[in-house]
This record gives structure tokens, sequence and C-alpha cells, in this order.
């Protein structure tokens, strides 16, 4: 994605500029409610309805930047519970490029661009395309074969994005005999994953110096049981406006906010979320957020703990650990997991992802979520929010 589609995205999933506090309160817009308690079950936010996109929509402008395509092959691929019933496995995979920390700046000095067009193969099984995310003009998606598909993409700054159904039949004579594994191919990165890899995969994995990383998350369908994605900023606030441990009630300190998009099976976008993330008066590093539906309609609070790892790191260029590209890379990131409860803090699932930050505390988040069933297919044995599956990704 080019920086035309940057005057978007600049107010997109990332929460606008604070600016500079002269006293140590956060700014109020920079929470998304008052009486953040960071002690609290629920982080001390409400469970009432909202407005639409929290009345906020314009910062939510990237749904508008996800196309669906119509692929003959889907029409093949609906009768899910039918492919599963006879054996077959199905992963939702979504791949995001480009400069994940700073995709709503447009006025980078250097926007470093990069190419990152490519191919995705399933060895074994068929790919089904959904969605296609910031696509400018001058990116395209093309099928190759039912188990591949190519694309052009250029980012500069900005990011680009597929997400995409794999289908992998019981069947192995389907590939005549040969083990099932997708196959990723861009300049910048590449990597192959078998399917234990894809069963519960989430992985930022930086490929330069300048910002560029690709975002990987993946997971197989489980019968009968929501399950999907969310993305989003995860932004640190300047540190002349952080809260000082003893300026809440109960103490704790904000350190900055989360705002993103809830998706659903096929990368539908079912709601949004908004938080905060930050240290509890134990000093452990906790996050809430208000998960709410397309209409405002209160769905339940995210809450768990994060960490951070401290570079330098190996930069990924694929297969796993970065190969001789070992480099000074000055980026803060990290994992969360959690929970979704309810209005009765009864817990509806759970959730895992990873976030990564520039040196300017602009950030980005990307995860996976599971809901907890009655059939026996909850998160534990359909997602598996539990099983860390990362993969070596970016460590």
């Amino acid at each position: 994605m080019t920086k035309g589609l940057l005057a978007i995205l600049a107010s997109v999933l990332l929460i606008a500029g604070f600016g500079c506090q002269n006293d140590s309160t956060p700014p109020s817009s920079a929470l998304p409610e008052q009486g953040i308690d960071l002690n609290s079950p629920t982080g001390g936010l409400s469970t009432s309805n909202e407005a639409p996109a929290f009345g906020e929509p314009g910062k939510f402008a990237v749904l508008s930047n996800e196309k669906c395509v119509d692929d003959p092959y889907g029409d093949d691929m609906d009768c899910d519970d039918s492919l599963r019933a006879r054996g077959a496995k199905l992963y939702e995979f979504r791949a995001i490029w480009g400069r994940l920390a700073e995709m709503r700046d447009s006025t980078l000095a250097n926007p470093c661009p990069l190419d990152w067009s490519g191919t995705l193969h399933m060895d074994g099984g068929v790919i089904v395309i959904e969605k296609t995310i910031a696509f400018e003009a001058d990116d395209s998606i093309s099928r190759v074969d039912s188990s591949t598909i190519s694309w052009v993409s250029n980012t500069g700054p900005g990011v680009d994005g597929i997400h995409v159904k794999l289908v992998v039949p019981s069947d192995s004579s389907f590939c005549g005999g040969c083990t099932p594994m997708l196959e990723l191919s861009t300049g910048p990165y590449s990597r192959t994953f078998t399917l234990d890899e894809l069963f519960a995969l989430n992985m930022v994995s930086p490929v330069d110096t300048c910002g560029n990383a690709m975002s990987i998350t993946s997971v197989l369908e489980p019968l009968g049981c929501p399950h999907g994605q969310l993305m989003g900023a995860w932004e640190l606030l300047p540190s002349d406006s952080l809260t000082p441990a003893d300026s809440l009630e109960t103490g704790g300190t904000v350190l900055g906010v989360l705002r993103g998009v809830w998706f659903a099976r096929g990368g539908l976008i079912r709601g949004h979320v908004k938080g905060v993330f930050g240290l509890n008066s134990a000093g452990e590093s906790v996050f809430f957020g208000k998960y709410i539906d397309l209409t405002g309609r209160f769905m339940g609070i995210v809450r768990g703990t994060y960490a951070s790892k401290t570079p330098p790191v190996a930069l990924d260029g694929g297969n796993g650990r970065g190969g001789d590209k070992h480099r000074e890379l000055k980026r803060d990131r990290g994992r969360f997991a959690g929970e979704w409860i309810d209005a009765s803090v009864n817990v509806q699932g759970r959730l895992k992802g990873r976030w990564i930050s520039s040196e300017t505390g602009k950030g980005y988040f990307h995860g996976i979520w599971g809901m907890r069933c009655d059939d026996g297919c909850d998160v534990d044995n359909g997602v598996d929010i539990d099983d860390d599956k990362d993969c070596g990704d970016d460590d």
C-alpha cells in the first residue's frame, strides 16, 4: 500500500496522537471511559452499550479497506460441516505485511518501500481466497491453480494483506500421498508451515531495521464453536502523560491504549474493541478492553496479561530464525493472552496474540480468539488458546 491510502489509515486502527501534557494525568481522549481500575476484574470498564464503533467510525475506517473476493473455489467449499464430517481440516489463515507499527503515519521521512509480491501454496490442499486487505489499484491477487495463489503488493509505508481458508482433505491421495504443507513465499519473507504449526498460530516477524514485518495468524476451525481473529492498535501513551501509580484510586499505571477490530470466521467483521494496558498495583502487566458488536451492543470484556521482549533480536527472513540477519532492532514487542468475559464475569472464551511497537510508541497487535462451548469443543480442544504453537516465530 502506498502513501495514498495512508491518509485513510492515519485515522484508522491506531489511536490519534495525544500531544504533550503538562500534568501527570492521561488526556481523557486516551482512555476508553472514566473509572479505569487495573485491579478490578473488569478493569473498571462498564457493561453498557455504546454507539457503533464507540462513536468514532473514522478511527476504524480500515474496515472499508478490506475487500471480499469472489473466489469460484469458495462455492465448492461452503459446506464446512460437511467437509469436516468427511475428515477434512479447515484453517483460517490471515497474513498482514508492511510497516505494522507505523501504518498510520504518512509523514515518515523514510517510507521504506518494499515489494511483497509472492505466492501461497497449499501442498495437499485447496486455498480459498476470502479477502484482500488494503490492496490499492496497483496491487492484485490471482489464482494459479486450486492449491496456489499469487499477488502483487507494494508497501511504503503502510500495510497490505490477505485472508484465506485452507482446506486439507483427509485423503492424502489428493496430492499423491504427500505430507500437507503451506508454503509462503515473498521477497522479504518466506516460510513453510506444517499443519501442527497452523493449528493455533500467531506470530510477528520483523524483516528489516526500518519497521517492516510479517504478521500471521492461523487457527484450525473447530466444529460448532465460534472462533476468529482480532487486530488493531497497541500504542504507548507519551511518557509525560503517564498516570503515576498513586493517581488511580486503587493504584496502577496506565501505560497505553488498545483499539481494534473483532473478526469472525471468514474474516467477517463482527465488532470493535477499545481498552487500556499497564501495570496494576501488584506490578503485573495487564490489559482490559471492551468488546461491542457492529450496532454498539455490549458483547463482553477481554482481559489478560502481556509480556514484552527487549531487543536486539534476529530479523526473520523466513524459516523461523532469521538466518544470518542478526542486527540491532530497537523495537519493543511481545505476547498477550487472556479471556473474554460477559457482564456477569463468566468466561466466554479465550484469546492470545502478539504486539509490536516502534521507537515512538506507535504499535500494532494481532491475535486469535476461541469461544468456550458446551459440546466439548471449547478453546482447549478447539482453537486451543493454551497450546502455544508459535513455532519459533520472532524469538
